[in-house]
């Protein structure tokens, strides 16, 4: 589904559908910044597109979001039908586009009449949503459409007959919480979230900050404290590591919940059930324990009865078998012996055989620290910032680059810092370029979000790490905060940033964040406070 929308003078073009997190990203850069986005829908480019009756009028992004993912579920037969149905009747509020993509039911467009028992299995297809084999050898199908022509409401169109035949609209969405539908293959469950009213919203895992937001938004709460979760719907997690609704009773609960389901969500099924088997065998129930097994996954050995007493014959040599018996063996039957005369159970679980390359206890002190949070209470965190020198290019029209620096740069300020937001990309909402960072749990634990920004000080323009953090950092902890962030500058967001022009009247800017000479460094406050006392002692001659 393709769209403009605008918000005064901001215009965007929409693709749907999109993950929440990319729709709130589109919003943020034309000024749209709520959890429910309101904006005006000014075009339509999609030819038969059920929402261009709504051009020119204000719009819910999160409805037509919703709309696009049912939309792509349909046949062209079905959206035929909705496109037919929105010409005759007419609709009201995007609202009725969603639920009449449940309620198809009823609702029949023949455009093609050479055959009568075609155009009947359509009809019976129509008004039954399916048909049994012994169905479709009894039913005389051509009497069926008959029948269904003479009794049902029909009404000659251009493109062909519109029937109406136990139709009834139902709401399935209310206007307020959608209805549970899984768009995303990669979704591996989802919560059923209810107020303390009794409505209901679904929560998809893997999730994020901003679809929890919308959440609360649409449920009209303030804190996930408020709700409780009714129901766990299962897509693909196996069912021992499946927790109970009970089990999630907190925001951290489901901060660690979601973090599985972010490290699980790519498994294919043997995986699964390979996690399933370790999570047995060491003996957890944490969801932050589980997670760290399914991070460190490939150091397990882990067979299924019947591969581990292919194993114990072909690999391990405990048999001298002839290769003409090899194909006659219960292998899963010589595991099971073999388990049962063994005088430690610690190396099988109920599915097989599962060994671990460390200590059993090592895989059960993981806590959460990089787990990506789903609600943020900003008044708990402290301030700390790392400073950079920046130098830029300026461009004006195909001129050699001039130079410039740090108090050239400060002029430009804002327009730097408005390039800095657009490059925030999927994902870094709760805890900005910290989402990437795995190099050390005390600094993750401490430090919830790093954002990249810029701060004039004493007349210069300084690159900016801002961070929040729940704790002081120590010497070493600020010195691999230091490394990662020069890591991000040289090679990661930094290398990136410096590709992208930054349109100003002059012409184009092009910033770089880092710099091999001699000058450039990762400075606390303190440290740049003494290097510009230093500097200052220099300019006087002291």
């Amino acid at each position: 589904m393709k769209i403009r929308v605008t918000n005064g003078m901001n215009r965007r073009d929409v693709e749907l559908p999109m993950s929440d997190s990319e729709l709130t990203l589109h919003m943020k850069q034309i000024g749209v910044d709520e959890s429910i986005p309101k904006c005006k829908l000014i075009e339509v480019r999609d030819k038969g597109n059920p929402i261009a009756p709504f051009i020119g009028q204000i719009v819910n992004l999160d409805e037509v979001n919703f709309l696009a993912k049912r939309m792509e579920s349909l046949t062209d037969y079905e959206r035929n039908v909705m496109e037919a149905y929105v010409t005759e009747r007419g609709v009201e509020e995007i609202k009725d586009l969603i639920n009449l993509t449940f309620s198809l039911k009823g609702l029949s467009l023949i455009t093609d009449f050479s055959d009568g028992e075609q155009v009947g299995k359509r009809l019976y297809l129509d008004e039954f949503l399916g048909m049994s084999e012994e169905e479709s050898r009894q039913i005389n199908f051509t009497e069926f459409a008959e029948k269904t022509f003479a009794e049902q409401s029909c009404k000659i169109l251009p493109y062909g007959v519109w029937v109406e035949h136990g139709f009834e609209m139902q709401e399935v969405y209310n206007g307020r919480t959608f209805p549970l539908y899984c768009y995303d293959s990669d979704k591996v469950a989802a919560l059923e979230i209810e107020n303390q009213r009794g409505d209901t919203e679904y929560l998809y895992l893997p999730t994020d900050i901003c679809s929890v937001n919308k959440m609360k938004a649409r449920l009209q709460v303030q804190d996930f404290w408020e709700c409780k979760v009714k129901e766990v719907h299962n897509f693909h997690i196996p069912d021992s590591i499946l927790p109970r609704p009970e089990d999630i009773k907190c925001i951290e609960d489901l901060t660690f919940f979601n973090e599985l389901c972010q490290n699980i969500c790519r498994f294919d099924e043997q995986k699964m059930k390979q996690l399933s088997m370790a999570v047995e065998f060491v003996g957890v129930k944490d969801f932050t324990d589980m997670t760290y097994i399914a991070r460190t996954l490939s150091e397990f050995e882990i067979h299924s009865d019947e591969e581990y007493g292919k194993y114990l014959v072909s690999d391990e040599g405990l048999f001298d078998v002839d290769d003409l018996l090899l194909s006659h063996i219960d292998y899963a039957g010589l595991a099971r012996d073999k388990r049962q005369g063994t005088l430690t159970d610690s190396g099988y679980v109920s599915e097989g055989f599962v060994g671990a390359n460390r200590d059993i206890h090592e895989y059960m002190e993981y806590e959460g620290e990089f787990a990506d949070p789903l609600e943020i209470d900003e008044d708990c965190f402290q301030t700390f910032r790392l400073f950079s020198p920046l130098t830029g290019q300026l461009y004006v029209d195909g001129e050699d680059a001039r130079n410039l620096y740090r108090s050239d740069l400060t002029p430009y300020e804002e327009e730097i810092m408005e390039a800095i937001r657009n490059e925030e990309c999927i994902g870094e909402e709760a805890r900005g370029l910290m989402h990437y960072f795995d190099e050390s749990r005390e600094v993750a634990g401490k430090v919830l979000r790093a954002t990249p920004a810029v701060q004039v000080l004493n007349g210069e323009l300084y690159g900016v790490l801002e961070c929040k953090i729940s704790e002081p950092m120590t010497e070493e902890d600020i010195k691999v905060l230091k490394d990662y962030w020069t890591g991000q500058m040289s090679e990661g967001w930094g290398e990136g940033f410096e590709q992208h022009p930054i349109k100003i009247d002059e012409g184009e800017l092009y910033v770089s964040v880092w710099n091999s000479e001699s000058f450039w460094s990762v400075m606390t406050a303190e440290e740049l406070a003494v290097m510009q006392e230093q500097a200052d002692y220099s300019d006087c001659g002291l």
